[in-house]
């Protein structure tokens, strides 16, 4: 019984709208149907599939039950100038790294509850973020966001 693929991430909020325009307008991700479930919610799909799922769920405390084990999503994309640029205008704070021995490169920012997200870059853009002036690498030695 393999493994089919991904299927998406649950991010609790306390404030749906203000999350559903941060997936939107900073992560280009289209709100699109959810089922009528008990709770409030949205989903956000890149093209049919919905990857996040957002819940109005959280509670004013920590559910001791819960781990704190997770640690950020991750994505794969392109053009990193104009996430710099997305990010900046949203006074969104971000790290970025080369990844070493790779011809990739991060950028990490958090959403607006907190919850840590990795965008990937590959390719001729990552190379050439990697070799540029100053360029950080090995986002494992702390992301401090």
């Amino acid at each position: 019984m393999p493994i089919l693929g991904f299927a998406h991430v649950n991010v609790s909020t306390q404030d749906l709208e203000k999350s559903r325009k941060f997936y939107a307008e900073i992560l280009g991700l289209v709100d699109g149907y959810r089922p009528p479930f008990g709770r409030v919610g949205a989903w956000m799909y890149l093209g049919d599939q919905p990857i996040v799922h957002i819940s109005t769920s959280r509670s004013p405390t920590p559910d001791a039950k819960k781990t704190d084990a997770f640690d950020h999503v991750a994505l794969w994309t392109k053009d990193i100038n104009q996430y710099r640029q997305t990010l900046n205008q949203h006074g969104i704070k971000f790290v970025e790294f080369a990844v070493p021995e790779n011809d990739q490169y991060q950028l990490f920012f958090k959403d607006p509850d907190g919850t840590e997200i990795e965008l990937i870059f590959s390719g001729e853009e990552a190379r050439l973020a990697s070799n540029s002036e100053g360029a950080k690498v090995d986002a494992s030695f702390g992301r401090n966001l």
